[in-house]
């Protein structure tokens, strides 16, 4: 299980795009409704858009701290979680590579294919 900052813990799912999904949405609910909190405080002078990605922020390095822990006893359950964190992260971005469409992949058994 992972912990966030706050103690909000996020167990780990067998099915790895269900854990990903729970913890990015935990991640970021906690986050926001801490920088809610923080935004009453007299002396907090950040706007709440600052703070909350700030608390997103430290959430990711807490979770980071802890897969550097997990490492530590099960080596290949923690390159399967970041394995799985990248892969998760660049499926999330392709929306955003619209240069994507003219990409040319060569394919040696039937030419130039566009994919």
């Amino acid at each position: 299980m992972i912990k966030l900052i706050n103690g909000f813990e996020v167990k780990y799912a067998e099915d790895f795009d269900e854990f990903f999904q729970n913890l990015l949405k935990a991640i970021i609910h906690e986050s926001k409704k801490t920088a809610l909190i923080k935004k009453t405080s007299s002396e907090e002078k950040r706007n709440e858009r600052d703070i909350f990605l700030q608390e997103i922020m430290d959430n990711c390095i807490y979770v980071t701290h802890q897969l550097f822990s997990l490492y530590k006893s099960n080596e290949k359950f923690t390159k399967f979680i970041i394995t799985g964190f990248i892969f998760n992260s660049i499926i999330l971005s392709l929306a955003n590579f619209s240069d994507l469409e003219n990409l040319k992949i060569i394919d040696t058994d039937k030419g130039d294919t566009v994919h």
